[in-house]
């Protein structure tokens, strides 16, 4: 099965067929931040002439990497979607240290969500690189969703607080999101729907990671 992803597109999630692969792949425009998965490989299509790929193999994140760089021509992805198991060069896509001991050899998307969540914005206002404080916002504000409902900041959350959660979704170009925050009502109405848009596919906080690994591509110094 082939699944294409577009985190800022009207039209979240759908499967691909095979035969229509090639006209949808140069049909989806970047700037929906489009991303085709097939058996396990992802080809991120991240300007109208280039994409990058990469793949989770025994809880590893990897990335593919020909001729010194993972910036690959756009129609190599496609070729890669098509032979997703051929023999290709994977490097593992690690998170360096920040110090002694820290974060070392982690995989880098779940080792910065990981340092974001270490950051506490409920204990205190965080302080550190613009893009780890908007994820800490945001995975504070997911991770209570999906265990009590999109309206829980409403009970524990300050308006500064909840501003926050608005902000970072912005930051991430996740204004769905940022709508939603905004709409937020006692009854907990919008909690289905951002299940379902934070999700898709039933994988947790895709949405929120796919505009992650955007982002550390696209502002590279809001990490650092």
């Amino acid at each position: 099965m082939i699944r294409l992803r577009l985190y800022k597109a009207r039209e979240r999630q759908r499967v691909i067929d095979p035969a229509d692969l090639e006209a949808a792949y140069f049909a989806v425009d970047p700037e929906t931040k489009p991303v085709f998965e097939h058996d396990g490989v992802m080809v991120w299509v991240s300007d109208p002439d280039y994409c990058r790929v990469e793949r989770r193999i025994r809880g590893r994140d990897l990335h593919l990497v020909e001729s010194g760089t993972n910036v690959l021509p756009r129609a190599r992805g496609l070729e890669i979607l098509h032979t997703p198991g051929a023999d290709y060069r994977w490097v593992h896509s690690l998170d360096w240290r920040w110090g002694a001991g820290e974060y070392l050899d982690r995989d880098r998307v779940d080792a910065i969500v990981d340092r974001a969540l270490d950051m506490e914005p409920w204990a205190a206002p965080p302080e550190g690189p613009v893009g780890l404080v908007h994820l800490s916002y945001l995975m504070w504000f997911h991770n209570g969703a999906m265990a009590n409902g999109a309206a829980w900041p409403l009970d524990y959350c300050t308006a500064e607080q909840i501003a926050a959660f608005a902000a970072a979704a912005t930051y991430f170009e996740l204004e769905e999101v940022a709508d939603l925050i905004g709409r937020l009502e006692p009854d907990d109405a919008l909690s289905r729907e951002y299940w379902d848009l934070s999700s898709p596919f039933g994988e947790d906080a895709a949405l929120i990671c796919d505009a992650l690994r955007c982002k550390l591509v696209e502002a590279p110094r809001d990490w650092v």
